[in-house]
This record gives structure tokens, sequence and C-alpha cells, in this order.
């Protein structure tokens, strides 16, 4: 592909509002199995629809809905939507890079959008996979989310556009038409997966959890939040908070928090890397900059790995570690993208009271 790569991912329209009327048209599907899997989108005139019944690929966790083609000797485009349903609350973005992953593309430009606090982070990104054939194929996606009134949870969604490398510089303008124009019709008034819960700060502030997480207070300071599915444990967040008139650093905290795995007793071992501070960008209410660092706690005596991160701010003149221990990244579920967004969810809308 020879083309700068600031050049090869426009995020704004090169057509003007009569060059889109004549080049575009809005194509609405309604063949899904259920109505709310239904939706919209903006296609060039030379494609058409080449499959509409829905079609499982099992082997990506991926239903398809809807293929369209080029039809003309234009050069060759095709669009494929897909969804997924999953139980739990996690970013759209996270969900998409997990099937890219699957699916053996690369990714060579990525852009976010949406907020921790509201639906979450979604992702439009371009990728490329080379095939066994030698053929190279440049793709654009973009995603939505929606509740699931019947099932409960959220339908997960994907656009990808995609062609032959060879023929992307002639293509991009009209892939990018089509990656950003598109939304379900009979979309749900809750876009998440999940109900958030208000969980009460010793009657001195609130933060918002997941409906499916629960939380109960260990100590005055302390507040441990569970995502525990019959039975099974697969993630847990620990809140501890500190006056900072006793604690004078986020390094004094740290230290004080994460001293119980350095106590042979407990038989838990951390390993991390070093604490680095990061931009507070997803709540007003605390200190302009984050400390965080991750990494991975052994048990000996469950003989057990878990991945670790933790996040130490600042509000109304008390410090809040918040820890995360849960399952590591892994191919086969979606328990760490679901552990990070509560994170997410809890980071941006905690406020601290004064006391």
């Amino acid at each position: 592909m020879n083309l700068e790569m600031s050049d090869a991912f426009p995020v704004a329209s090169a057509y003007t509002e009569e060059e889109m009327q004549q080049r575009f048209w809005k194509c609405l599907y309604t063949s899904a199995p259920e109505e709310m899997l239904n939706y919209w989108v903006v296609l060039s005139q030379s494609l058409k629809p080449a499959e509409i019944n829905a079609v499982d690929f099992p082997a990506v966790s991926l239903t398809n809905i809807g293929r369209y083609l080029t039809t003309d000797n234009s050069p060759y485009l095709e669009v494929w939507v897909g969804y997924e349903h999953c139980q739990w609350e996690m970013n759209a973005s996270d969900w998409l890079f997990k099937k890219l992953a699957l699916m053996g593309e690369r990714v060579l430009q990525r852009r976010f959008t949406g907020k921790p606090s509201g639906n979450g982070i979604f992702a439009d990104v371009l990728t490329v996979r080379k095939h066994e054939s030698g053929d190279e194929v440049i793709s654009r996606y973009t995603v939505q989310k929606d509740y699931n009134p019947q099932q409960g949870g959220g339908n997960y969604f994907l656009l990808k556009a995609s062609c032959a490398s060879h023929d992307y510089a002639a293509l991009l303008n009209d892939i990018y038409i089509t990656a950003v124009n598109w939304d379900l019709s009979h979309r749900s008034n809750l876009a998440m997966a999940e109900l958030l819960s208000t969980v009460d700060l010793n009657k001195h502030g609130t933060l918002k959890i997941p409906a499916s997480w629960k939380a109960r207070a260990l100590a005055v300071n302390r507040l441990v939040i569970e995502h525990t599915i019959e039975n099974i444990n697969y993630g847990v967040i620990n809140l501890y908070f500190y006056p900072m008139a006793d604690f004078p650093s986020a390094g004094h905290v740290y230290d004080k928090a994460s001293e119980r795995f350095h106590q042979p007793e407990n038989g838990l071992t951390l390993t991390a890397n070093e604490i680095e501070p990061l931009p507070n960008e997803i709540n007003e209410a605390s200190g302009a900059v984050f400390e965080t660092c991750s990494g991975e706690i052994y048990s000996e005596k469950e003989k057990m790995r878990a991945f670790y991160q933790m996040y130490i701010f600042n509000q109304s003149g008390m410090w809040c570690y918040a820890e995360l221990v849960g399952r590591q990244r892994n191919a086969q579920d979606y328990h760490f993208e679901i552990n990070k967004r509560c994170m997410e969810i809890i980071l941006s809308t905690i406020s601290i009271g004064k006391e």
C-alpha cells in the first residue's frame, strides 16, 4: 500500500453532499432473526447484498448478518456485518480487539470515541491481513453495542469493509463513509450490557458498578467489589481509603496497601512494574494524575497466577488505592475485558464527599 499512514486513515468525508447522494445508497437490513439486530448502512452504489440470512462463524464466535459485494467492474469492495451476544458489560473496543486477534488482523491505525462513565469506549480500526495465497487485504472495522432486552446482557456488533491492498487507495474514501455511517434500527434506551448500581461509601460518597458485581465493606477504609458467577470468582477490585494528611505521597499509599503481598504468612507474591503517572481524563472530581502499575500476583496456596492492576488518586483530602485482581488476558473468555471495564466505571464515577 503506497500511502502515508496519515493519508490512509481518513476521518472526514472527501465528498460534497451532492456527491454523497450520487455515489451512495442507504441499505435497510431487516432480515435478522430478531428485530433488535436490524440496522441501516450507507453503501457505495456499486455494492449490493450477497448474503442476508444469518450465518454462524463459531471459530470467532460471530454471527454474520449481512454481506455486501461490488457487482460492477469497479475495484472490489466487501462489507460484512456481524454480532455476538455477551452477558456482561465491557468496552466495545476491547471486544473488537479480541476479535481482531482471533482473526489474525494486524492493526495499522486506530482511533477511539466514547467515555468510561458513559457507554464505554468504541474503536475505529484499520488492519491488514496476509492470506496463505499471498494476497494482502486491508480492512476498516467499527463497532456498536446495545442492550439485549430478551436475554439480558449486550449485543456487540462490528462492521468490516475490506479490499485488496492494491485497491485501497482508490477505495479508502468510500470505505470511510460506510465505516462511520451505520447504526441499529431499533436501538434500546440502554446502550450497555448491564445497568449500573450505585454504591455508597460510608455516607460520604458514591461510585457505580455494573449490576452483576457485588460490593461489601470489609473495614471502615476498605471496600471489596467482586464478580462471582455460579460460585466462581472471576475478578476482585479492592478499594482502600487513606487520609492525605497521614500519607504524604502516592508512594506511601502504595507501600501501605501492598504490604500484605510481602508478608510470608499470606503466601502471596506480587511482581509489578514501576509506578507511572497517567493523566486523569475521566473524572473531574479526582486529582490531575492517576498513579498506576500492573503485574502478576502468585498464590502459593492455590498455585494460581492472576493479573494485577492498581491506580492511586486523590479526592477531597483522601487517597484512594484501587486494585484489580483477576483473570489474565486470554482468547477463551472475556473476563479480563469485563474486569477492566468495571475498574474504568469505578474510576470515572467515584465521588468522595468531604467529611
